[in-house]
């Protein structure tokens, strides 16, 4: 478990959790609101993680709706009374549960701190990327190393186009907060998918893909 504070933005991270999740939470360091970034299941470790922060998160924002970043999103609002920031056209999102609907070029507020919301389908129908500052929190659509898992070319095309037109234009140094794993910088993985364009590819590759390997 550990946190970062840059510029008034609170980044707790802990687990992994469930199937291998991180979790986080964003805080405003000046009004200690906060909120978590998906839910993932054992939700024991997102307790902690709010013991460890010394906060109680308001808001659930949800990247994507596939069910290891939305296992805990009815006990976490049970348990401190989120509300759940979602795009309703997501197909997975717990019935009854979506609180606050959001789309591209929303703005989500979490104290004094604005995160921009930034459409980024492919992994799933409807994936969010929410964006404050240098920091972006962007589910499962982008790892270091390449793209999120695709369930054909369409979609991993489409991925893709979200990943070059949205997230890439984000300045080099923005940090990349993925749903698994390790984080990286937009610079670091502009210069890994220049690899993966610079070659011929089979017509219908998909799944997990690297820039590098693939």
């Amino acid at each position: 478990m550990e946190k970062m504070v840059d510029d008034g933005l609170g980044i707790v991270r802990a687990g992994p959790a469930g199937f291998a999740n991180n979790i986080y939470i964003v805080i405003d360091e000046a009004t200690g609101e906060a909120a978590f970034i998906d839910a993932p299941d054992e939700v024991e470790k997102s307790i902690a993680a709010v013991e460890f922060a010394g906060v109680e998160p308001s808001a659930i924002l949800l990247t994507h709706s596939h069910a290891d970043h939305t296992a805990s999103i009815v006990e976490l609002k049970e348990r401190f009374g989120c509300r759940l920031f979602a795009d309703p056209l997501e197909p997975w999102i717990p019935e009854g549960h979506l609180d606050e609907a959001i789309t591209d070029g929303d703005t989500v507020v979490v104290g004094g701190l604005s995160f921009d919301v930034i459409s980024i389908p492919g992994h799933t129908p409807a994936s969010t990327a929410f964006i404050h500052r240098s920091h972006a929190f962007v589910g499962d659509t982008l790892f270091p190393g390449g793209p999120g898992y695709s369930g054909s070319n369409e979609l991993l095309q489409q991925e893709i186009r979200s990943i070059t037109s949205r997230l890439y234009t984000l300045p080099d140094e923005t940090t990349v907060w993925p749903g698994h794993g390790d984080k990286t910088t937009i610079g670091a993985s502009k210069a890994e998918y220049e690899v993966f364009a610079s070659r011929e590819h089979a017509s219908d590759l998909h799944g997990d893909v690297l820039w590098l390997g693939s």
